[in-house]
């Protein structure tokens, strides 16, 4: 590794353990060049502003996960969407620290618009990715992109609200692979 690579690794990391530990209004380039031990102008010469910093947070923590979706099998099929859907669940379960960053990221774009439209950027590019996978057990077009804006959302929204529902993990996969099926007009 190069000695920039290292330098915006570590300017990456302390970014990321400080928005998790801090918060947004925690992360500020003052204390990332102090965490860092390089001047606040070095720090500028990697990422001009706060709002690149973040950008370059999300880009690693985006890369990862469409990464991780580009890595799973095409759903040939309708038996491999469950495992599909089971792994996709736990992730959000589970919250690991990058869950919690994303988290993070969504408050920010909610009064940050270079960070909204890079957020929205992650989602085009998961929708793309997503209907790729599902596309095999897809009757139509319609069907493929009805399917995968259900599944986006419900992913996204159980990663937030799993620990509160009722209904176990398996079953809830059971039951979001009979919409998905049924959207792509396989049932």
């Amino acid at each position: 590794m190069s000695k920039k690579n290292a330098k915006t690794e570590k300017i990456l990391d302390e970014s990321i353990n400080l928005l998790k530990n801090e918060g947004d209004f925690g992360l500020t380039m003052r204390k990332v060049s102090r965490l860092t031990e390089m001047s606040l102008s070095n720090l500028q010469y990697h990422y001009k502003n706060k709002d690149e910093l973040l950008k370059a947070m999300a880009d690693r923590y985006f890369q990862q996960c469409l990464s991780a979706l580009e890595a799973q099998p095409v759903i040939e099929q309708t038996e491999h969407l469950y495992p599909f859907l089971i792994k996709h669940l736990v992730d959000g379960f589970e919250m690991s620290d990058m869950c919690r960053i994303f988290r993070e990221y969504w408050a920010i774009s909610t009064r940050n618009g270079v960070i909204e439209a890079h957020v929205q950027q992650y989602y085009k590019d998961m929708v793309v990715v997503i209907e790729k996978k599902l596309a095999p057990l897809s009757k139509d077009n319609k069907s493929l992109v009805e399917a995968t804006s259900l599944l986006i959302s419900f992913v996204e929204g159980y990663s937030i609200t799993a620990k509160s529902l009722s209904m176990d993990l398996e079953s809830m996969a059971m039951t979001i692979e009979q919409v998905i099926l049924s959207s792509l007009g396989t049932v």
